[in-house]
């Protein structure tokens, strides 16, 4: 009854939101001034699955800013990124991310500051983060930070050369809003010659213009996922020291590959999903939905659900088993043998 009321009241938020109403209401708004009634109401578990906001620049930036660096590495292009190098390359840098933060705090969304997620990654080791698999510095950041969409920043400027120096006479900009779990774009938007004494300032005014449609797409599509699920990949794998076979007979009578074949199917809204690799090491599979909240509406994510599988198949095919995530979308497990 409790999950029934909240996603009624938060999808009628959402709807109104999307449809002629203000969409920068506050989900909170309309609450009572009783802040201990308020907070056990369904309405605070709404403000938790608020989706978390994150502003980046694109590689075509941090290119520009010398911030981006293409190796070869055994045949194959690696990509290394350098974020601090790209905010601390001009004072513009952190004010243009900070104005795109504020337009989306002002829209009451969570925002994380790239700076300061930038500095508890460099207090953290690699190795707390990756568990023995290479990640790159993006990797590492949305892992750290988690959000749910990414803002992608790119813009360019022309400079006035009798004004004074950095004084930005024309800018561009591109946002493209992109879900962090499928790196599907939502939304993108682009201005030209925009006229300022500064970057910042150039970009203020269009942003604040362009924001209702920006976040009506973001609203729309946690609307889909709010009614459909979130949208992830799920792969099991034997691991090289294991000597499991997924077409083996488990102890439950099917064999491995059909138990969790099964438990995909019974574990996503309303089966949905689609198997694009079955091999005797390797069940691979995409468009998988997987519930957005708990029952008593906090937030449930690809973590959650691992390891839920992980502790049913320990427990129903008496094997070993890790969880091992490969992204925000991405759930890896990996059978390591019989118990």
């Amino acid at each position: 009854m409790i999950k029934n009321t909240f996603y009624i009241t938060l999808f009628s938020a959402l709807l109104c939101s999307c449809s002629g109403g203000n969409s920068q209401q506050s989900l909170a708004e309309g609450a009572s001034g009783d802040i201990v009634a308020y907070e056990n109401t369904d309405l605070n578990a709404a403000e938790q699955a608020r989706a978390t906001i994150m502003i980046i620049p694109s590689d075509n930036l941090l290119k520009n800013f010398k911030a981006l660096e293409v190796v070869g590495n055994d045949g194959a292009e690696q990509v290394t990124r350098n974020y601090s190098k790209y905010l601390l390359s001009n004072k513009d840098n952190k004010a243009v991310i900070s104005t795109i933060q504020q337009a989306f705090a002002d829209a009451n969304y969570p925002v994380q500051d790239l700076e300061q997620m930038l500095k508890q990654l460099s207090t953290q080791e690699a190795t707390d983060l990756v568990d023995d698999i290479d990640k790159d510095a993006k990797t590492q950041l949305l892992t750290v930070a988690q959000p749910d969409i990414i803002i992608e920043l790119d813009y360019q400027t022309s400079m006035n050369m009798r004004g004074a120096v950095n004084n930005a006479s024309s800018v561009g900009y591109t946002l493209n809003v992109i879900d962090a779990y499928t790196n599907n774009v939502l939304s993108s938007t682009t201005m030209s010659d925009l006229k300022g004494e500064n970057t910042v300032k150039a970009i203020s005014g269009p942003l604040k213009e362009a924001m209702p449609k920006i976040l009506g797409d973001i609203q729309k599509n946690f609307s889909d996922i709010l009614t459909r699920g979130r949208n992830v990949t799920i792969r099991v794998a034997v691991g090289s020291d294991s000597n499991v076979n997924l077409n083996d007979e488990s102890i439950e009578g099917d064999t491995y590959a059909d138990w969790i074949m099964d438990y995909v199917k019974t574990h996503t809204v309303k089966g949905a999903y689609k198997m694009q690799r079955n091999t005797d090491k390797e069940l691979y599979f995409t468009n998988c939905r997987i519930p957005l909240l708990n029952e008593d509406g906090t937030q449930y994510g690809v973590y959650d659900w691992a390891r839920e599988m992980s502790k049913s198949m320990r427990k129903n095919l008496g094997v070993k088993c890790t969880n091992k995530a490969q992204g925000l979308g991405e759930i890896l497990i990996t059978i390591n043998g019989i118990q």
